[in-house]
């Protein structure tokens, strides 16, 4: 797994790329948001698109995200997530409470 970093004005976006499955970087997820929240960027879109798997253990590091970021007084955005892990999200009734765009630019603007 890769994390590359945008900036949108007072949005970040953090392109995810490859397998997040068990191994240590699919963790880095959290820590590096957590970074992110200690800067005062509260306020995060992670561009699934480039994701080819996603295991239990990178859901788990995003929803630890979603809360890191909720309890800092920010927001988590999803966009483009492809359709199997938009199925995950919907088969755990995730997609719920992790708000999910089509494109980087409308997960954007929802802020």
């Amino acid at each position: 797994m890769r994390i590359s970093e945008k900036s949108h004005g007072e949005v970040i976006v953090l392109t995810i790329s490859g397998k997040m499955m068990i191994d240590a970087k699919s963790t880095d997820l959290h820590k590096y948001i957590k970074d992110l929240i200690e800067k005062n960027q509260t306020n995060i879109v992670l561009d699934l698109g480039k994701v080819t798997w996603l295991a239990s253990v990178g859901l788990g590091s995003i929803l630890a995200s979603f809360t890191s970021l909720r309890n800092a007084g920010g927001d988590l955005k999803l966009a483009r997530s492809t359709r199997k892990i938009r199925s995950v999200l919907i088969f755990t009734q995730l997609i719920k409470v992790l708000k999910d765009y089509d494109t980087v630019a409308e997960a954007v603007a929802s802020f």
